[in-house]
């Protein structure tokens, strides 16, 4: 016969599962841990990977935006004179400083009463003709030089959004676009460009 269980045998027992459950506890709490800190390690790295892809694609895009200046800066006199803008001098990444801040125009076209300023994108978006319509606004301020000038605006880019071009062309903006191995104006023929 077996020997009757007593209140201290409980006890013992009582305590041997709850140090038990407490060591299942800690191991619990520390593969826990020990998976947190795996987390954290993948995510630093991610996050180095993401800021090193980041970079390269702004170095790619950077390239892009040279590749179409580019293609525009030496068509920009012909087209325009075919528009009737007779400029002859172009420069490409004309900055200056007004109240503010910088300004900058990637390719500038002029003669001696006439400019237009030519914003040029890899992939145009209508929020890159909203910040350039901004940035005609404050040209004359910070090019006190064309004061007395009739000021075009021009948008140039490889992709062109089809919300940007409609919302360029009613803003009285030129619109160039890739044709072949060069840039047209795409504008239509009764098109009226707006001059500031």
């Amino acid at each position: 016969m077996s020997d009757p269980i007593t209140l201290d045998d409980i006890y013992a027992l009582f305590r041997e599962s709850e140090q038990q459950r407490n060591e299942y506890q800690q191991a619990f709490e520390e593969r826990q841990r020990a998976h947190q800190r795996a987390y954290e390690q993948e995510m630093a790295d991610l996050r180095k990977i993401v800021a090193q892809t980041n970079k390269q694609v702004g170095g790619i895009t950077s390239r892009w935006g040279e590749f179409v200046e580019n293609l525009v800066r030496p068509a920009a006199a012909k087209l325009f004179q075919d528009q009737g803008i007779d400029v002859h001098h172009t420069a490409l990444r004309v900055d200056a400083q007004d109240a503010q801040g910088s300004l900058e125009i990637d390719i500038l076209a002029e003669n001696t009463n006439e400019v237009v300023a030519i914003e040029v994108k890899s992939h145009l978006e209508v929020r890159d003709v909203k910040r350039f319509l901004q940035t005609l606004a404050r040209f004359k301020t910070a090019f006190p030089k064309y004061q007395s000038y009739k000021l075009y605006g021009a948008v140039a880019g490889i992709k062109i959004d089809e919300r940007a071009d409609i919302y360029a062309v009613q803003e009285g903006l030129f619109l160039i676009k890739p044709a072949g191995d060069s840039v047209i104006i795409a504008n239509d023929y009764n098109f009226e460009p707006k001059f500031w």
